[in-house]
């Protein structure tokens, strides 16, 4: 899936500048709009995609999109579905109640990373309810086409733009969602759902960025929210559509304290007062942890097809949900779970069905024994899932401009698909063995390369 020419053109290219090159990262740090949640520096060679496998992965993410819909029918259709995914009694009616969209997972972000030893992707979780890098994500993008541009046009090559780089695709998304559920609004009033005081910077940068495209963003606290008259209000203002960014970890913990937060919300969706851009079956069923273990669980094999299985084994590590007594087949021998995950803990990963910023993830190669063992224990007892680690690939990062130094480090492949269609690439680099800007890694640009005529033509295709 790398594409290794041009990742060391890029990387030849930029180095030779010398010394200049820490002046032009800085220079274009400053003019760019903002791009970060959290400070990290900024890699400036991106990672390169092979412009030959675009195609073939696209197709293979929108399809595992496609599955994720059949899990969450699975859910509404089976009530042993319903009892391994476990939500409490006001998220599962909210699961079940209608959202008016021709789907569910309307915008997602798969995350996912080049594995050894072939550099084959692995999925590795379903950010299906409010995934962050929706607008960052482009604006990186285009710092670092203006720094890359010159060495890549040198080997005679070009950037192949995505339509993540282009517009505003999640705004495009939201109002042809907002047009498929209905809508008559000719000037739709958007709502970004954030608790007051926890704002991110990207969802303010939205409100800002969609407002003066002309769809008038707010940044509205749920609490606040009022539904009256067969209609939505935030103060005076009457809301249309709403975003709801508020991490399924933090939603949860907001609906147990004020328990009339749910059934009011839920209520309201169900009597079309407003549209609730990622509806809660995205939030609770695809997003889950679980949701990775069920679709390779054999007792469910028969609500997927033949190819949704094959899809799921090809692209998924091996996971199972907990359960105590659990037996299963592993590597072609019948084994009890908890044996497995106890003889090899450098080979499993164990995940809580919800968690942000990677803090529900434990790594048997990074854990001490002990903890390790209390992990189980909880697993066993919360009903988590256990992964099997598949050891990522290293790429170059270039980390510092000034001296052309660079670190061999884990990165991700993410894959952003709106609406059921692939739009782009996000990644993210890291030493530390869970990769994520919030545990000390760093956000990376995903560039695709192509010879220059081929570049401009498919640009102007996608």
């Amino acid at each position: 899936m790398i594409d290794w020419h041009a990742a060391a053109t890029v990387l030849a290219g930029l180095t030779a500048e010398g010394a200049g090159l820490a002046r032009r990262v800085s220079a274009a740090v400053a003019a760019a709009p903002r791009f970060q949640n959290k400070a990290f520096d900024l890699a400036p060679a991106p990672l390169m995609v092979r412009a030959d496998r675009v195609e073939a992965h696209a197709r293979d993410l929108e399809a595992y999109v496609a599955l994720l819909e059949s899990a969450v029918e699975a859910y509404r259709a089976d009530p042993d579905v319903r009892a391994y995914i476990a939500l409490d009694p006001a998220e599962e009616a909210a699961s079940l109640a209608p959202h008016h969209l021709p789907s569910t997972v309307r915008v997602c972000r798969i995350d996912g990373y080049p594995a050894l030893p072939d550099g084959r992707v692995v999925v590795l979780e379903n950010n299906a309810d409010s995934p962050a890098g929706t607008m960052f994500t482009g604006r990186i993008n285009a710092v670092i086409d203006d720094l890359v541009e010159a060495p890549l046009a040198a080997a005679g090559l070009g950037i192949c733009k995505l339509p993540l780089d282009k517009g505003a695709p999640l705004l495009e998304r939201f109002l042809e969602d907002y047009r498929l559920w209905g809508g008559t609004n000719p000037d739709p009033v958007l709502a970004v759902l954030q608790e007051d005081g926890k704002a991110n910077v990207e969802s303010v940068e939205m409100a800002a960025a969609y407002t003066a495209l002309g769809t008038r963003t707010l940044v509205v606290d749920p609490r606040a929210v009022v539904f009256r008259d067969g209609a939505t209000w935030a103060g005076d203002t009457r809301i249309d559509l709403c975003w709801n960014k508020i991490n399924t970890v933090y939603w949860r913990r907001l609906t147990a304290d004020h328990p009339d937060l749910l059934p009011r919300w839920v209520a309201a969706i169900e009597a079309r007062a407003i549209l609730h851009l990622n509806p809660f079956p995205a939030r609770y069923v695809a997003e889950s942890k679980r949701t990775l273990a069920l679709v390779r669980e054999p007792r469910f094999a028969h609500h997927f097809t033949e190819d949704e299985r094959a899809l799921a084994e090809r692209l998924l590590p091996w996971a199972s949900k907990l359960e105590p007594g659990k037996q299963v087949l592993f590597d072609g021998a019948a084994r009890d779970l908890r044996d497995l995950l106890m003889e090899r803990p450098q080979d499993w990963v164990l995940k809580e069905p919800y968690d942000i910023r990677g803090d529900g993830v434990t790594i048997g190669r990074d854990t001490d024994h002990a903890t390790w063992i209390a992990k189980i224990e909880q697993g066993f007892a919360e009903g988590n899932i256990a992964q099997r680690y598949v050891p990522p690939l290293t790429y170059p990062i270039l980390t510092d401009p000034a001296t052309g130094a660079c670190v061999p480090m884990k990165v991700s492949l993410d894959t952003f698909v709106f609406g059921g269609r692939f739009i782009g690439f996000g990644a993210k680099a890291s030493n530390n063995e869970r990769v994520n800007v919030f545990q000390g890694g760093r956000k990376l640009a995903v560039r695709v390369a192509e010879p220059r005529q081929a570049a401009g033509l498919a640009s102007d295709a996608a």
